[in-house]
């Protein structure tokens, strides 16, 4: 009888630590956190991967990080994200775009403006997107974009009320859109923070951590010398690096040609990213410039830090990941374009508040200033200290998966 006693309790144990069952069961529990991705200017993308790979560098087994790129899979959900390309390239171009569609925001409402509008032009994308995760079935979501955000809330209140909302704003402050039913709203600056005050979020969401970025761009250590030495690009001389995002558009054409004028010796390291004519029209010209300026153009480079490393002065838009990648690698930034009052705000907060370069309005300014940098280029260091701060902050990206990792 006793035998028989023994035997059943055995077996018991042995099922109740079984290590294939307790692996499942492990498995089972793992928190799904799902990033989305949108392209409406590619800061949004860097951003959400800069989160995902924080997270992922964790190395905690108890959490499965999905990356989504909710957008590619359903040509409905591309037509708008192509929708939202062609209206980031228009507000580069013309800023008026931009300022006719944040007035817009005001029409019913800083927090209904939205939901109306996705009920009357976007239903169908709403219905496709929810189901897409319905599928994946997170336990949170993380988004950096505001429509991301706001049907991710739509997805919480209508068929998971389990799931938990994180939205990072990518920018320096908080514009209408953004949806205040979030769970969490992180910022990254106390002019963002008080916006977000001022737009109805209460103090419990908001959550304000150092600036986003990537790490590849945290780890660099190597000096200028050296990214000049891979680049092919001269040692001694001024280098000036023009870029304006992903498109290449934003006056940067205008800004080029300006820097032609300088009368001193220079290296100009131009991004035109995926701007093809403008690409094409620099490289005609190369052969046809005084023997001072040395033009370099340049398509989309995937680590276009390295060049900003290589770079003595940054002349770029308002855009704030641009902004703030120049900081951390240790360049001098002048601001020559700003699409939105967002941008104004970014530019506002790394000229003004963290001192990290100035704003230029009319390029014989900035023509005058770079003649200025070649002459004396210690006039640059105040920026460089300025640079040096926001790099001595750390990656917020870091923090944020501290919390995603604690997070409920």
């Amino acid at each position: 009888m006793d035998f028989f006693l023994y035997l059943c309790m055995f077996l018991c144990a042995s099922a109740k630590f079984n290590p294939r069952k307790s692996t499942m069961v492990s498995d089972q529990k793992k928190k799904r956190v799902l990033v989305t991705y949108i392209e409406a200017g590619f800061g949004h993308i860097t951003t959400a991967n800069s989160i995902a790979d924080a997270i992922e560098g964790l190395h905690d087994s108890g959490i499965e990080v999905i990356r989504k790129y909710m957008f590619h899979d359903d040509s409905i959900l591309r037509k708008l994200e192509l929708g939202f390309i062609r209206d980031v390239k228009w507000a580069n171009m013309f800023p008026l775009h931009n300022y006719l569609q944040m007035a817009a925001t005001h029409i019913f409402g800083i927090h209904n403006s939205l939901p109306f509008v996705v009920s009357l032009l976007y239903r169908a994308e709403r219905r496709k997107y929810l189901e897409l995760l319905s599928e994946i079935k997170p336990d949170i979501i993380i988004d950096t974009h505001y429509l991301t955000s706001y049907l991710a809330v739509e997805y919480r209140d209508t068929i998971d009320p389990h799931v938990k909302v994180v939205t990072y704003d990518p920018d320096n402050s908080v514009h209408n859109w953004w949806n205040i039913r979030v769970d969490k709203f992180l910022v990254n600056c106390m002019i963002a923070f008080h916006d977000g005050l001022k737009h109805d979020f209460t103090r419990k969401q908001l959550m304000v951590v150092p600036f986003v970025t990537r790490k590849e761009i945290m780890d660099v250590t190597e000096s200028k010398a050296y990214y000049r030495d891979k680049y092919g690009l001269p040692a001694d001389r001024f280098i000036v690096m023009v870029a304006a995002g992903g498109y290449g558009r934003s006056g940067m054409s205008r800004v080029v040609d300006a820097l032609l004028l300088v009368r001193h010796p220079i290296t100009i390291v131009a991004i035109c990213g995926t701007n093809r004519r403008l690409y094409n029209r620099l490289e005609r010209m190369k052969g046809k410039l005084p023997s001072h300026i040395d033009l370099r153009p340049y398509e989309f480079v995937d680590k276009v830090y390295e060049l900003n490393r290589a770079s003595d002065v940054l002349l770029t838009k308002g855009g704030p990941n641009a902004m703030l990648d120049s900081a951390l690698m240790g360049v001098p930034i002048g601001v020559f374009y700003c699409a939105s009052e967002i941008e104004y705000i970014s530019t506002h907060l790394f000229t003004d508040v963290l001192n990290c370069g100035r704003s230029f309005w009319q390029a014989w300014r900035i023509v005058k200033w770079i003649n200025e940098c070649v002459v004396t280029p210690q006039i640059l260091d105040i920026y460089v200290d300025g640079a040096h701060a926001v790099r001595a902050e750390g990656n917020g990206a870091e923090k944020i998966a501290r919390f995603v990792q604690t997070y409920e």
